[in-house]
């Protein structure tokens, strides 16, 4: 039986019957385009940088990339859609069509359609960045060096699995959206700060930082099961929201460095130093668990990560996947 979450456009259709349950999903094939493009990309850049005064350097720079011909998944095994669902307007299909003439497919029943996976060289990307770049060098002893960049990722699916094959073969045009990799906002900055030789006390150590900030990547919210009944599972999304309008945890880390150079004679010396990864130990969330469990939102869609969101699954939107907590390293090193 189809899940009770079904809105009424599609228990409509499957109480008069234009709606067949379907039966086991199963791996139809998988194939290539044998005319498959070979994939190139364009480039475009612009930088101008302008010294202030005597030390200090600020640089603006924007940078455009589109890639063309990259592969991208598809279904074939999919019929025309027999109608659209009320207030969303997505495709709804009659997925499990009963042939006895159709062999039947490792672990399904015969008659049964299965998901033959498809890739051919129709995916584009385009990227646009903006950066803003100071260079400090206050003296000898201390040079800063800070970049910001603001950009915008753009893809139609061109990740080669399942979960990037269109949620509608009628409504491919749909799939273009903000890239999985989009970060919209980055700023990196780091430093180095020698001890000057006159401070007996602080001679030769030598402090260095890298701060690294960056904005949430996107998600795309999944139903989790086959909603539209075109035969996967994995491809349906919540709602009308299209590809990637989740966004996922910000990046905040610290890295942090203290050295220091012994010198044991003319040719002998020592370098001591205690390196400190994410220094201020942040839960840096990477993936996040992003199916919903149901077909439309019960409440008002979710945003971003850590949204208070009441969700079919009690699970959405938790961390799947974190980066490392902090981590401190030790070393030695002599050269003689």
């Amino acid at each position: 039986m189809p899940p009770p979450l079904l809105t009424s456009a599609f228990e409509n259709l499957i109480n008069n019957g234009s709606f067949p349950n379907n039966s086991l999903f199963v791996q139809g094939g998988t194939a290539v385009d044998r005319n498959l493009l070979p994939p190139y990309s364009e480039q475009t850049s612009l930088e101008m940088d302008r010294e202030v005064v005597k030390g200090l350097t600020l640089s603006l720079g924007y940078m455009f990339v589109a890639g063309h011909h990259l592969v991208r998944p598809i279904d074939l095994n999919v019929g025309p859609p027999i109608g659209t669902e009320t207030g969303t307007g997505k495709a709804i299909y009659a997925f499990a069509i009963r042939d006895p003439n159709i062999p039947a497919p490792p672990g399904g029943s015969p008659g049964t359609n299965g998901i033959f996976y498809f890739t051919d060289s129709s995916g584009n990307s385009a990227y646009h960045g903006m950066t803003f770049q100071v260079i400090e060098k206050a003296s000898k002893y201390f040079q800063l060096n800070a970049n910001y960049t603001l950009s915008k990722t753009l893809d139609d699916g061109t990740f080669v699995t399942f979960v990037s094959t269109p949620q509608s073969n009628a409504q491919r045009n749909l799939e273009r959206a903000y890239s999985n990799q989009d970060a919209r906002h980055r700023f990196i900055a780091n430093f180095v700060a020698d001890a000057p030789q006159e401070w007996k006390l602080l001679r030769n150590f030598e402090l260095s930082s890298i701060v690294t900030l960056q904005s949430g990547r996107p998600f795309t919210m999944f139903v989790g099961f086959d909603a539209n009944n075109d035969g996967n599972p994995v491809t349906d999304r919540v709602g009308a929201s299209a590809r990637n309008t989740y966004r996922g945890d910000m990046l905040e880390t610290v890295d942090m460095r203290v050295s220091r150079a012994i010198h044991l004679h003319e040719k002998r010396q020592l370098n001591l130093s205690i390196d400190a990864f994410n220094l201020l130990n942040r839960a840096n969330v990477d993936e996040v668990f992003s199916v919903y469990g149901a077909p439309d939102f019960i409440g008002p869609a979710p945003q971003h990560f850590g949204d208070n969101t009441i969700a079919a699954n009690p699970s959405f939107g938790s961390p799947r996947t974190v980066f490392n907590p902090r981590q401190l390293q030790f070393a030695a090193k002599f050269t003689f």
